[in-house]
C-alpha cells in the first residue's frame, strides 16, 4: 500500500521540481550595461600635476545612459582661481559589461570654457557592484602638463 502511495506520488513531485527551477528571471530581459550604472557617485579625488598631489573631498561624478551602450559622464569642478577646474561632460562614452564589471571605454573630448579657456579630457573607468573607479588626465588652459585624478567612488 506505501509503495503504490510513493508511486503515485512520484510524478507529482517530478513535475514540482520541474516547474520550480524554472524562474522569471530568466526570462525577464538583461538590464542594459548602460542603465545598470546610471547615477551619481561620490567619493574623494586624488589629483597631481609634476608628483604634487592633492586631494579633494567629496566629489560627485553623473553618470546617465543616453541609449543601452552609450552614456555621459559628468566630472565635477574642483580647486580654487585662478586655477578652478570647470565641470566637463563627456558625452558619447561606450560602455561594456563582463562578469559583473561595466567598463567605460577610453574617451576624450576638447572644447572651451564660458571663459575662453580650451582643455582636453581624457577619461576612462569602470562600475563593479556600486563602486565607480574612474581615471582622467585633463590639460587646462595654458598648463603645459596634464592634471592626472582618480578617483574611487560609491553610488549613492
Amino acid at each position: 500500500m506505501m509503495n503504490k502511495l510513493i508511486y503515485a506520488a512520484l510524478p507529482a513531485m517530478l513535475c514540482m521540481t520541474a516547474f520550480s527551477s524554472c524562474s522569471n528571471k530568466e526570462d525577464e530581459p538583461a538590464t542594459p550595461a548602460a542603465k545598470t550604472i546610471e547615477g551619481s557617485y561620490v567619493g574623494n579625488m586624488d589629483c597631481s600635476v609634476m608628483g604634487s598631489v592633492s586631494t579633494f573631498e567629496e566629489m560627485t561624478y553623473t553618470v546617465k545612459a543616453t541609449d543601452e551602450s552609450t552614456v555621459s559622464v559628468t566630472l565635477p569642478a574642483f580647486g580654487e582661481a585662478p586655477m578652478a577646474m570647470p565641470v566637463i561632460e563627456l558625452t558619447g562614452v561606450k560602455v561594456s559589461e563582463a562578469d559583473g564589471t561595466v567598463t567605460l571605454a577610453t574617451t576624450e573630448v576638447s572644447g572651451q570654457t564660458d571663459g575662453g579657456k580650451n582643455y582636453t579630457c581624457t577619461m576612462s573607468g569602470s562600475v563593479q557592484g556600486n563602486i565607480l573607479n574612474i581615471k582622467y588626465n585633463l590639460t587646462y588652459g595654458a598648463m603645459p602638463m596634464p592634471l592626472i585624478c582618480s578617483s574611487t567612488a560609491t553610488k549613492k
